[in-house]
């Protein structure tokens, strides 16, 4: 069985364009070098927020889903799309199963929404599918996939897919939910998929695709997408992957060198400096941001100036891409939540942003206080 297992593709994102995102998914994966694969694993997170219906990336994405149909069922190729995290799908993908129903030639396609196991005959296989967030509690998770598998009549799958994460992609002292790896390796013979991170890792036969595009400084490493064939993996990368780039400056940096730094890099890139306080490219960030208008430029100012993410700035920018309705018990999750999924942090990075989340609800219980008396 020859398949290939991606995810985290965001439609919709509000900084990698969609049209960006869809050519990407066209290059690397609609090509005539995979005409011959067997299945296509969308695993959660095919959209980033509910979209309105007139927005161009409305447009695009009904666009590229009749293209992607067409290839799967041209192809002879099994689409299987999982429901991802759901303040990012909303169960969008119902528009991709709508779209299927009105084809006069349809697509073998199914959309799983909830846990599930599917028999494969052609193949043999039995893939177990788990949305995010479908539970909380990983006794009563082993307790429905034991019911599955007895319905099955099985002792155990062949592939996972999955949208979660597991404890070796958590820091240390984290606490939140996340799938037993050495449940997982047990029930499932073959391999386990699980998107949710957007970076690309690999432990024992858990293997985590990553996302197919780069969306936010924190990921700026290879992306790409997981191609298995005769049960060898292959991590295939996506040279066309939106730039991020994070570039740190030194008390001698001049601007003839970050002029030549900047323009190996394609128009509307991000790019974000790490500068000291006394810097001139601090001090006159504002003539910089006209100097360089036709890219996304942005600052952190640092006094100990290093390679890794500032957890201020991620907070402050992370906020502005949360999507769910948002109260005051549980801003303080989003933001968390956000930024865990879309930055690789350190431990004191993790820690900062603790802290800052912290002095953030006591200024919340604060106001609380002061509008009761």
């Amino acid at each position: 069985m020859k398949y290939i297992c991606t995810g985290d593709i965001h439609l919709g994102h509000s900084k990698t364009p969609t049209e960006h995102i869809i050519n990407s998914f066209k290059k690397c994966i609609l090509t005539s070098l995979n005409k011959d694969i067997n299945v296509l694993f969308i695993a959660g997170d095919l959209f980033d927020r509910l979209l309105d219906f007139n927005s161009i990336e409305v447009h695009q994405s009904i666009s590229f889903f009749n293209i992607l149909l067409n290839y799967c069922s041209n192809n002879n190729i099994k689409l299987r799309v999982l429901e991802g995290t759901p303040s990012h799908d909303w169960q969008q993908s119902n528009i991709l199963m709508k779209l299927n129903d009105i084809r006069s030639v349809k697509c073998d396609l199914r959309y799983f929404k909830t846990l599930d196991i599917e028999y494969m005959s052609e193949y043999n296989k039995h893939i177990l599918y788990i949305p995010d967030e479908w539970t909380k509690n990983h006794v009563e998770l082993e307790t429905q996939i034991q019911a599955k598998l007895n319905e099955c009549k099985i002792k155990q799958v062949d592939i996972a897919i999955l949208h979660g994460q597991f404890r070796y992609q958590l820091l240390s002292h984290i606490q939140a939910f996340h799938f037993k790896e050495d449940y997982f390796l047990k029930i499932v013979k073959d391999f386990v998929f699980i998107n949710h991170y957007h970076v690309h890792s690999v432990y024992d036969r858990i293997i985590a695709p990553g996302s197919l595009e780069r969306l936010c400084h924190g990921e700026e490493q290879e992306k790409g997408f997981i191609l298995v064939d005769n049960n060898t993996f292959n991590f295939i990368p996506n040279h066309n992957s939106y730039i991020y780039k994070t570039i740190k400056i030194s008390n001698s940096f001049t601007i003839e060198k970050l002029d030549k730094i900047i323009s190996k890099y394609p128009i509307n890139s991000y790019i974000r400096l790490i500068v000291l306080p006394d810097h001139d490219f601090n001090v006159n960030f504002d003539k910089l941001k006209i100097r360089y208008l036709d890219y996304n430029l942005k600052k952190i100012t640092n006094d100990n100036v290093s390679e890794s993410n500032s957890a201020t700035y991620i907070v402050l920018e992370d906020i502005e891409s949360i999507d769910s309705l948002i109260t005051n018990s549980n801003i303080s999750s989003l933001i968390l939540t956000s930024i865990l999924n879309n930055n690789t942090l350190t431990e004191l990075e993790i820690n900062k942003v603790n802290s800052y989340l912290t002095i953030f609800e006591d200024m919340k219980e604060d106001e609380n206080e002061e509008q009761l008396t």
